[in-house]
């Protein structure tokens, strides 16, 4: 069934989130030809870093998606994907957790990063009030004009 459903508006988790949904013997899919088989080979507990790592690299956004997703990913490789040529990828890259702050930074400062780093979750939420008042002080000041 994982093959072909991907859920639903209902529940966009089924069937992988479902509580009867295997975890165990995943591995054997690591290499399979359908990437959406393929990822599923992280969530078996046998995986292992080196595999969220290859799979970073995989020929399949789909996949790679799932790595950067992975808290196993190298931070070397989490800031190789904000470079994905694809936007979603990109976008998980640029909230993956254990980012350093000068790459967070970056970001933040970077009109096509922006909203995915403001995303962060290590983002104090000092520094999001701050970025909130001078939105909305440009705001008011263009509403001025």
């Amino acid at each position: 069934m994982w093959q072909w459903w991907t859920g639903s508006l209902t529940v966009p988790d089924r069937p992988h989130g479902h509580p009867n949904f295997p975890r165990s013997d995943l591995l054997r899919y690591a290499d399979d030809a359908n990437p959406r088989m393929r990822r599923l080979a992280l969530d078996d507990p046998e995986s292992k870093p080196d595999l969220v790592e290859r799979f970073s690299r995989d020929p399949s956004e789909e996949v790679r998606y799932r790595a950067v997703t992975d808290p196993r990913l190298s931070v070397a490789s989490a800031i190789r994907l904000l470079d994905d040529p694809h936007e979603y990828v990109r976008g998980a890259a640029a909230r993956y957790p254990a980012l350093p702050a000068r790459v967070l930074v970056r970001l933040l400062g970077e009109w096509e990063t922006a909203g995915d780093a403001a995303r962060h979750p290590a983002l104090p939420v000092g520094v999001m009030r701050r970025m909130l008042r001078r939105l909305q002080g440009r705001g008011t000041a263009s509403a001025a004009r």
